[in-house]
C-alpha cells in the first residue's frame, strides 16, 4: 500500500514523517504588520507634514523636513533636466497602471489566481493615491517643470513614487512566481534602484519636496503589503527565511502526468513544482507528458511501476478521467492540478484553481477515497468520475469550438447549446437497481457522480461523490417552459417539477437507436445500451483539510 502525501494523514506510520519547513512565528502576519504599521505612518506623515485638511495650524506652511534638502532650480534645457524629465516620462503612473494590469491578466491565464489578486490591489493603489493628492490639493514647490507631462497639479503623495514602489514590488513578487532565487536578486536590486532613481527625479525637477517623496514611498508600502495580505502569498521576509530553515528529507516522490497542450509555458510549471516538492523535503519529481493518443493511461501505469508516492494531473477533465481509471483501486493517491476548461472534479472537491495553491495542496491535504462509476456500452467499457451523458450533452460537447474553449472558456458550451437548442429525442428503456424497467421519450439522459458543473452551477442537488450512488436526470423538454425550468434547477440547485432525478447503484438505459453519448465531458461516440454501476471509494484523491 503506498503512503499518502501528507504525513500527517497517515495513523499507521507517524514515524515516517518528514515535515515541511515552517515560517518562524513571528513572521506569520508580517504582512498584516507591516500594512497596519506603513497606514499607519502615512496617516501620521499626513497629518504632521501635508499641507491641506488633514494639517494642522496653517495649512500653507512648509513642513521643516523639506527645508533640509530644498529642490534645486533645475534648468529645462540643460542635459540633467531633460535626463530627468524622459525617466519621469517613461516611469508615468499611467503607464505603471498598465503594466500592473497586464500583470493581472497574465497571472490569471497562467492560473495563478492569487498572484492576480494581489496585483489587482496593488493596481488599486494608483488611483486611491491620486484621489488623496486631489484632496489634499498639495501644489508643487514651484518648479519649471510644472507643465511636463509628468507633472501633477498636486504633489503630496507623491504619484510617480507611490507607483514605481508599487512597480518594484510587483517586479519582486513575479519573480517570486518564477521560484528563481537569482530573478529574486536581480528583480530586488532593480526595484529598489527604480525607486531611488524615481525619487531623485522627482526631487530634481521641483515635482516633489522630501516630504511629498515619503509620502508616496509610504503610501504604495501599505498598498503593496495589503496586496500581499489579501492575495494570500507569503511576504518577500518570509521566503528569504525559509531559503535558510533546513529542509528535512524524505523518501516521497511524486508524479505529474501533464497535458502540454494546457500550459503555455511548461518550464513555468515545473519550476513551480519543483520549488514546493523541495520546501516539502521530497525527491526530484517524474514527469510524464500525454499525447493525442493516449490522455493518460499509460503514463499512470508508468507511475504505478516507478513506485512513487503520490500522483499529480496537471490537465482537464479528460485528462483527469484518463489517469483516475488506472488509478481506481490501486490506493494511489492522486492530486490534481487544474489545468482545463471545465475542472469539474477539482470544483466539487474545493481544490483551488490557483496552480501554487493546488501544488502545495497535493503535499499537504488530506486523502478523501471517492466514487467512481464503470460504464459499459456497445463498444466497450470506460469508468467516469464525474458525469456521463446520451443525448443532448453529448452533442453540445461534439459541437463545442476548441479553439473558443481557449478564449472564453466554459462560455463555448453556452455558445454550442444554444446552436443544439432544437433536440433530436429518442425512446429509451430505464432500469434503476432491481427496480422493473420503465420506457420514456427524452432527449437527454445524465448521470453524475457530482453535483456542480460549469461555472459553479448546480445540476444534481444531491449527488456527492462518495455516497455509493450514482445520480440520474431524464429531460424531454418540449417547451419554452420547461427549458426555463431546466435553467431554473441548474442556476439555484433546487429540484424542479418536469424531469425525472433519481438515484442509484446500477443505471442501465436501452435506447431504440444509437444515440451520442459522453464521458466527462468527452464525446465517445453512439451507443445503444448505457450501463453504469457504482465503484464505492474507489479512487484516493487529495482535498483540502
Amino acid at each position: 500500500m503506498t503512503e499518502p502525501p501528507c504525513d500527517s494523514a497517515i495513523p499507521a506510520a507517524p514515524a515516517a514523517a518528514s515535515p515541511s519547513p515552517r515560517v518562524p512565528r513571528r513572521l506569520k502576519y508580517v504582512e498584516a504588520i507591516l500594512c497596519i504599521g506603513f497606514t499607519l505612518a502615512f496617516l501620521v506623515w499626513t497629518y504632521l507634514s501635508a499641507p491641506g485638511p488633514l494639517a494642522p495650524g496653517d495649512t500653507h506652511r512648509s513642513p521643516a523636513i523639506d527645508a533640509l534638502l530644498p529642490t534645486p532650480d533645475a534648468q529645462l534645457r540643460s542635459a540633467a533636466g531633460q535626463l530627468a524629465e524622459a525617466f519621469a516620462t517613461l516611469t508615468h503612473p499611467f503607464l505603471i497602471l498598465g503594466l500592473i494590469v497586464a500583470g493581472v491578466a497574465y497571472a490569471y491565464t497562467a492560473r495563478m489566481r492569487r498572484l492576480s489578486v494581489s496585483l489587482a490591489i496593488a493596481a488599486a493603489g494608483i488611483p486611491t493615491q491620486y484621489l488623496i493628492a486631489l484632496y489634499l490639493a498639495h501644489p508643487d514647490p514651484g518648479s519649471t517643470f510644472s507643465d511636463s507631462i509628468a507633472a501633477f497639479d498636486y504633489s503630496y503623495p507623491n504619484a510617480h513614487i507611490t507607483a514605481m514602489t508599487l512597480a518594484s514590488w510587483v517586479l519582486v513578487t513575479l519573480a517570486r512566481a518564477h521560484h528563481r532565487s537569482t530573478m529574486v536578486a536581480a528583480g530586488t536590486v532593480l526595484g529598489y534602484a527604480a525607486v531611488a532613481v524615481t525619487a531623485v527625479s522627482q526631487w530634481y525637477m521641483g515635482l516633489a519636496a522630501l516630504s511629498d517623496l515619503v509620502g508616496g514611498f509610504l503610501l504604495g508600502a501599505a498598498f503593496a503589503n495589503l496586496a500581499l495580505r489579501v492575495g494570500g502569498i507569503d511576504a518577500i521576509l518570509t521566503s528569504w527565511v525559509n531559503r535558510r530553515l533546513s529542509r528535512a528529507s524524505s523518501e516521497k516522490r511524486a508524479a505529474v502526468i501533464y497535458n502540454p497542450t494546457k500550459f503555455d509555458d511548461l518550464s513555468l510549471l515545473r519550476r513551480r513544482v519543483a520549488a514546493e516538492v523541495r520546501a516539502a523535503g521530497w525527491l526530484p519529481t517524474v514527469w510524464l507528458e500525454t499525447t493525442p493518443d493516449d490522455p493518460g493511461r499509460s503514463m499512470a501505469r508508468r507511475a504505478l511501476e516507478a513506485g512513487v508516492d503520490l500522483v499529480m494531473v496537471a490537465g482537464g477533465d479528460g485528462t483527469v478521467r484518463a489517469v483516475s481509471s488506472e488509478l481506481a483501486g490501486t490506493e494511489m493517491p492522486m492530486a490534481l492540478i487544474p489545468a482545463g476548461t471545465g475542472n469539474l472534479l477539482a470544483r466539487n472537491l474545493s481544490v483551488p484553481l490557483d496552480t501554487d495553491a493546488a501544488i502545495r495542496l497535493a503535499l499537504h491535504g488530506r486523502l478523501q477515497p471517492i466514487d467512481m462509476v464503470t460504464c459499459t456500452f456497445d463498444d466497450g467499457e470506460e469508468r467516469f468520475v464525474v458525469m456521463a451523458g446520451m443525448g443532448l450533452d453529448a452533442q453540445i460537447m461534439e459541437s463545442t469550438d476548441s479553439g473558443l474553449k481557449k478564449v472564453i472558456r466554459s462560455g463555448a458550451y453556452a455558445v454550442a447549446a444554444v446552436q443544439n437548442a432544437v433536440p433530436d429525442p429518442f425512446t429509451a428503456t430505464i432500469t434503476l437497481d432491481d427496480a422493473p424497467p420503465e420506457r420514456r421519450q427524452m432527449v437527454m439522459a445524465l448521470m453524475g457522480n457530482v453535483g456542480t458543473i460549469t461555472a459553479g452551477m448546480t445540476l444534481f442537488p444531491r449527488a456527492v461523490p462518495t455516497d455509493g450512488m450514482v445520480d440520474l436526470l431524464l429531460a424531454n423538454p418540449g417547451k419554452v417552459v420547461d427549458w426555463a425550468r431546466l435553467g431554473a434547477q441548474i442556476l439555484t440547485g433546487q429540484e424542479m417539477e418536469g424531469f425525472t432525478l433519481t438515484r442509484a447503484r446500477k443505471v442501465l438505459i436501452e435506447a431504440d437507436r444509437p444515440v451520442p453519448f459522453e464521458l466527462d465531458g468527452d464525446t465517445a461516440g453512439s451507443t445503444r445500451t448505457l450501463r453504469a454501476e457504482v465503484q464505492d471509494g474507489a479512487l484516493h484523491v487529495v482535498v483540502p483539510r
